[in-house]
């Protein structure tokens, strides 16, 4: 299974030490892998204005320092047209939930033509929006229990 970790790196996310918060659930999540307690190749993303896959990151591997620098808004288009509605894998959004009406309708709209149970979003930093709610909507407290039927690596 592929599971791809997406990180909002948009203005938003500047505050409140959540790049550090991004930071050590990727890391974890990592770890995770790295050890074998998930079967999972991880494939790390950016995401604010543009979304960019890092190929050449890998589990063994720091967290990429100009992922740690939040600038620019969230882009749903941008995210929507990296992954299609068929992503081939599980995608993890670490992100505080702070967009726009226009960018949130486009979410839900990609989001309902997604397989069943392949996006799952966990809320970064102390005061995310609490408009992300729901089964699939998880705290960074919550990083494994997102985890947790994934581990295994069955099909998305």
């Amino acid at each position: 299974m592929t599971l791809y970790l997406v990180c909002d790196i948009s203005g938003s996310m500047g505050d409140d030490g959540r790049p550090f918060i991004v930071r050590t659930a990727v890391m974890t999540i990592a770890q995770w892998a790295r050890l074998g307690y998930g079967l999972a190749q991880i494939k790390l993303c950016a995401w604010a204005s543009q979304a960019t896959l890092l190929s050449d990151w890998n589990v063994q591997q720091e967290y990429p320092a100009q992922l740690l620098a939040c600038k620019g808004a969230s882009n749903w288009n941008a995210l929507v047209q990296m992954f299609g509605d068929n992503p081939g894998g599980r995608i993890l959004l670490l992100s505080d939930g702070f967009w726009s009406r226009d960018e949130a309708r486009i979410f839900k709209q990609w989001k309902d033509r997604l397989p069943p149970d392949t996006l799952r979003i966990v809320r970064t930093g102390p005061d995310a929006s609490p408009q992300l709610k729901g089964a699939d909507v998880f705290s960074t407290e919550d990083l494994f229990a997102a985890l947790d039927d994934w581990r295994e690596g069955g099909p998305a």
